[in-house]
């Protein structure tokens, strides 16, 4: 990492609303920040006529990546991703002015910096050096339909109270109105393909279009997927357990954080750092949640049952749950990933550990499965199927 690189800027949080996305306890702001666009604008610095641009690691393609589509924030993880960090390092060297901030907390407020996919570079409109270096980059940038914007995944940039967006292209630079009138910085986020140093201007190769990360269970963050996704999210399941405890983030602090790590037997410093955040992931992992990190409705239903506040089986027995589920859902085969009550009467059924009821087909209940189908003769696999219920649902 370069000299330069800042982890922690005190620069603008671009406002996206998780609520409408369904993430509770964040900022109930709209998503898209053109919101705080109004009608075009002169550029936000003065663009040379052949601007000085960043040169690309590997020859470009004739061909040009799809100009990014919106993707707000959905999930919590703080650490800048590849194409984010190569990206700031390439604008320092390249401009030799100013500094890189990435990742942020998530505690509070909504922002694409919050999952790894944003960058703001330090240079000041009143300084000439810098407002110079910003000209050349937004000039390079955003020349010709933006095809280096599309090239390197950009989503939109903002500067000196003006937008410029790749998902609103025909739109060109626009004023902008939001709190932070960005004059000491620019402000670049960028698409998942983008941020994960996909596109063609670190490749070579046009990049498809990366969906991102996708929330299990409706009112709840995403999880944290690493690999591309080159569909949309299908329909989140609605929740089968909610907690009286509000979600907490990387970043939080207070009584709520202590306790979760007392729970998880870490050091109860009541601040939701590093290591609590590692851990919360691994207690996810083995206890069949969706891992994203954060303390969020599941996993404090899973943490702290008596925070318990619904539950979609409540008052059933693994013999009741077990002719339910025969009776519901033998027709349909449950397998990994899938989510909903369903899973959770299968878990209830099979007598799982109450923490790890969770209603989430995960590792777990894989093994789980497995077992009891080697238990009872049936053919081998970690997926429910008619065999499965019926076995489960005998006298």
């Amino acid at each position: 990492m370069i000299a330069h690189v800042r982890r922690a800027a005190s620069a603008l949080i671009i406002g996206v609303s998780l609520i409408a996305l369904g993430v509770s306890g964040v900022d109930a702001r709209p998503s898209d920040p053109m919101r705080d666009a109004g009608p075009r604008a002169s550029d936000p610095a003065p663009f040379p006529g052949d601007p000085t641009g960043l040169s690309a690691p590997v020859p470009q393609p004739d061909r040009v990546d799809p100009a990014s589509l919106y993707f707000p924030q959905v999930s919590c993880s703080p650490r800048a991703l590849p194409g984010v960090d190569k990206l700031g390092a390439r604008l320092i060297k390249t401009y030799g002015v100013g500094s890189i901030g990435a990742g942020r907390s998530c505690s509070t407020g909504t922002s694409e910096h919050k999952e790894g996919r944003a960058l703001d570079w330090t240079v000041n409109v009143d300084n000439a050096a810098q407002r110079r270096a910003a000209g050349d980059f937004l000039g390079w940038l955003t020349a010709n339909s933006g095809v280096k914007a599309r090239r390197l995944g950009v989503m939109y940039v903002i500067y000196n109270s003006r937008i410029w967006s790749a998902y609103r292209l025909s739109e060109g630079w626009r004023s902008y109105t939001g709190y932070s009138a960005h004059t000491d910085h620019i402000h670049i986020s960028l698409s998942w393909a983008g941020a994960r140093g996909n596109t063609s201007f670190w490749t070579g190769k046009v990049g498809a279009v990366d969906y991102g990360r996708c929330s299990t269970f409706t009112g709840q963050p995403a999880t944290l997927r690493r690999s591309p996704r080159p569909v949309p999210c299908a329909p989140t399941t609605a929740a089968v357990k909610r907690s009286s405890y509000a979600t907490s983030y990387y970043g939080a602090t207070g009584t709520a954080v202590e306790r979760a790590q007392r729970r998880l037997e870490i050091g109860a410093t009541g601040s939701f750092g590093g290591a609590t955040w590692s851990a919360v992931k691994d207690y996810q992992k083995s206890h069949d949640l969706p891992r994203t990190g954060a303390l969020d409705g599941p996993t404090w239903s899973s943490l702290v049952p008596s925070s318990l506040s619904y539950d979609a089986v409540e008052g059933f027995t693994a013999r009741k749950a077990a002719r339910y589920g025969f009776n519901h859902y033998a027709d349909r085969v449950l397998t990994k990933h899938e989510a909903g009550k369903a899973v959770l009467v299968l878990q209830t059924a099979l007598d799982a550990p109450r923490s790890k009821r969770s209603g989430y087909y995960g590792a777990a209940t894989i093994a789980a499965v497995k077992r009891f189908r080697s238990d009872n003769a049936l053919s081998p696999g970690g997926t429910t199927d008619r065999s499965v219920w019926k076995t489960l649902a005998l006298p």
